[in-house]
């Protein structure tokens, strides 16, 4: 039982950190690649942010955003 329970809890995860990824893509045409992405904050909390790392240009940035794919602050690395 205690399986399938983390099993749940993976797969809502990895579930949330595609559709951010997608809708970061769709709402942001410059970016040409998504190199690693990851949440911030804890399972459960109303507003999830995200931390990824894109390509724009061929240049790699660091990029902080929602789960709608709106960017809130970008730096590069």
């Amino acid at each position: 039982m205690l399986f399938v329970g983390y099993f749940s809890i993976q797969l809502y995860s990895n579930n949330m950190l595609t559709n951010a990824k997608e809708n970061v893509i769709e709402n942001n045409p410059e970016i040409t690649n998504v190199v690693s992405i990851n949440n911030i904050g804890k399972w459960g909390e109303w507003f999830t942010e995200y931390v990824l790392v894109v390509e724009i240009n061929g240049l790699k940035y660091r990029i902080w955003t929602s789960n709608e794919g709106e960017i809130s602050d970008k730096i590069p690395l």
